[in-house]
């Protein structure tokens, strides 16, 4: 019991630095390129932080209906396949995160930049940290209300048996 305890712990940190890895790589890239921000740039850096946050929210919202799968399907008994479906589940679970982090990330952006008068893409780039603050508590608000919303996809495609309804 002790050892698939501590293998789920593993699961769970690989997940996320997979997913912490990938979002920060790709959004950085696509950030500094798209909108000319410098590395040494405070409020980048504080708006990173805050994608940084609510990727590990999103994320850390699948990794219990991972570990679900991963007890579920090996239940009865364990082997190699039902241990590779069960890593297939975690993984398809982990693109599921990181693609809802991708979403929340740039719906809440674009929300928030469209709704105020304030170019804050430009006011990043001066380096007005105030504007990156409020940047990161609205992408962090939006993947509070959508983390559990986001576990529920995950545990609905885990094949649970169908529970028998008396009338």
């Amino acid at each position: 019991m002790n050892t698939v305890i501590l293998m789920q712990a593993g699961i769970a940190f690989m997940m996320g630095v997979v997913a912490l890895f990938m979002v920060y790589k790709v959004l950085n890239f696509y950030l500094k390129k798209a909108f000319q921000l410098e590395e040494l740039n405070t409020s980048f850096a504080t708006l990173q932080a805050g994608i940084l946050l609510s990727t590990s929210l999103l994320v850390g919202s699948i990794v219990g209906p991972g570990m679900n799968a991963i007890r579920f399907i090996n239940q009865s008994e364990v082997s190699f396949a039902t241990i590779s479906t069960s890593l297939g589940y975690v993984m398809m679970f982990l693109i599921i995160g990181i693609l809802f982090s991708m979403l929340v990330i740039a719906g809440g952006i674009m929300v928030l930049f469209q709704l105020t008068h304030v170019n804050e893409w430009e006011e990043i780039r001066k380096n007005n940290i105030a504007s990156a603050i409020i940047s990161a508590a609205l992408i962090l608000g939006l993947s509070m209300i959508m983390k559990d919303q986001v576990a529920s996809v995950c545990e609905m495609l885990i094949p649970y048996p169908e529970v028998v309804t008396i009338r």
